[in-house]
């Protein structure tokens, strides 16, 4: 196997990450296999679905209180998503929250374990 090296700046690498997250890639060499060789990578979790299910969750929301991405999913469903795929399913998220135009949530702290806790915004 050969190894292939690419410089991004700052602002590439922001850009080529976000159409990452964006099209479910946890990461840019898995996104450039993807648009190379059409190749997806083999993942057990299925990121367009936890995100739907994330979005349905926010929706059903009626208070205003403080909510982590854990808080959205039934918790055997969470307890059976490993590190990596949270860690990127939140990566997801945060990226299209400020992105904008997806759901009327906003980031409003992290806790002492790292995780980004959101707030529903008033529509």
């Amino acid at each position: 196997m050969k190894l292939v090296r690419l410089n991004f700046s700052d602002e590439e690498y922001k850009d080529i990450y976000g159409k990452a997250l964006e099209n479910g890639f946890a990461s840019i060499p898995e996104y450039l296999r993807y648009l190379l060789f059409n190749e997806k990578p083999e993942t057990t979790f299925d990121y367009e679905e936890l995100l739907k299910q994330f979005e349905k969750a926010v929706s059903k929301r009626k208070d205003s209180k403080e909510f982590r991405v854990r808080d959205c999913f039934d918790s055997t469903i969470w307890a059976n998503i490993d590190i990596s795929a949270r860690r990127t399913l939140g990566r997801m998220i945060i990226h299209k929250v400020e992105k904008g135009g997806w759901l009327p949530i906003v980031p409003t702290k992290k806790d002492s374990g790292n995780a980004q806790w959101y707030k529903k915004r008033s529509e």
